[in-house]
């Protein structure tokens, strides 16, 4: 098969035998046409289909579906996997046709979802999620890699990287970008942040203030300057963990910092500040944490 980026359009990743080759057009059965297992699109909008049926009761069917014959089922009858057209094959069946025109081309499954990948970033937008997922089955079932998606899809490969790192975002960002209520350019930005509830509230401001994806990196670098912990601070912290010889932590909120560690009971307590007096009666420490 021949691969060609995204903007030779659908026809131009099966082979042609020539300018004057034309594909033949049958009408098959509406029902013996089965849906492609390696299809990105989770859903699909009830009012799109709603569209499309209206388009095909005034103008009729203006493109054929495209399909691959898969074989016989129980009943004798021959059966098809959809390759391009699920939304017209919907409208039809909601206008009860019995048949509809389709041509039969021969594919692989591993074709199978470039093509259903190819088709709906053409014609009809996925989410940002149907397409990392769709990208990672490539990777994962057909060991496929990124720079062989970046070439045959026509995409630069930091953008296919782009799209497989929102994957590792946690379920419920997920969620939100399929929905549409964060974009993949917020998701970019959200996968620099390593606290979950820093990112939990930034979720919650762009969709609450409806933030574009300049004042979310606005807001970002704000929150990254207000979090700058002084040295005098780093200083102590030092201090403290040697005094305590055990991690201390240290906790920025506005303008107070806060330092923080663990006893689990009360000799370790009393060790601490056993410790802590020894140390200030061997080192002389003044108001600006310096030696």
């Amino acid at each position: 098969m021949a691969k060609h980026g995204l903007g030779r359009g659908l026809d131009s990743l099966f082979e042609s035998e020539g300018p004057e080759k034309k594909d033949d057009v049958y009408l098959i059965p509406c029902d013996s046409v089965l849906t492609n297992p390696y299809q990105p699109r989770k859903t699909f909008r009830e009012e799109d289909v709603q569209e499309m049926a209206q388009s095909l009761e005034n103008h009729g069917l203006l493109q054929p579906i495209v399909v691959s014959r898969k074989g016989k089922d129980a009943s004798d009858k021959t059966t098809y996997i959809l390759i391009s057209g699920e939304r017209r094959l919907r409208a039809a069946k909601l206008l009860g046709w019995e048949s509809i025109p389709a041509i039969e081309r021969p594919v692989t499954d591993r074709e199978l979802l470039e093509l259903a990948l190819v088709e709906n970033l053409q014609r009809a937008d996925l989410n940002p999620i149907e397409i990392a997922e769709g990208f990672n089955r490539l990777i994962e079932e057909f060991q496929w890699t990124q720079e062989e998606l970046a070439k045959n899809l026509g995409m630069k490969r930091s953008t296919v990287a782009n799209f497989l790192r929102i994957l590792t975002l946690s379920p419920e960002t997920i969620q939100k970008i399929e929905s549409g209520s964060i974009s993949l350019g917020h998701a970019k930005v959200l996968l620099g942040i390593r606290n979950p509830e820093e990112m939990k509230d930034l979720e919650e401001e762009i969709v609450r203030k409806k933030l574009s994806v300049r004042d979310l990196e606005n807001l970002v670098s704000r929150k990254s300057r207000k979090q700058e912990i002084p040295r005098w601070a780093e200083k102590g912290k030092e201090m403290l963990s040697e005094v305590f010889s055990a991690p201390v932590s240290l906790v920025r909120t506005g303008k107070k910092i806060r330092f923080a560690f663990v006893v689990e009971k009360e000799e370790d307590l009393a060790k601490f500040f056993r410790r802590l007096h020894d140390y200030v009666g061997t080192k002389e420490i003044n108001s600006g944490g310096n030696e």
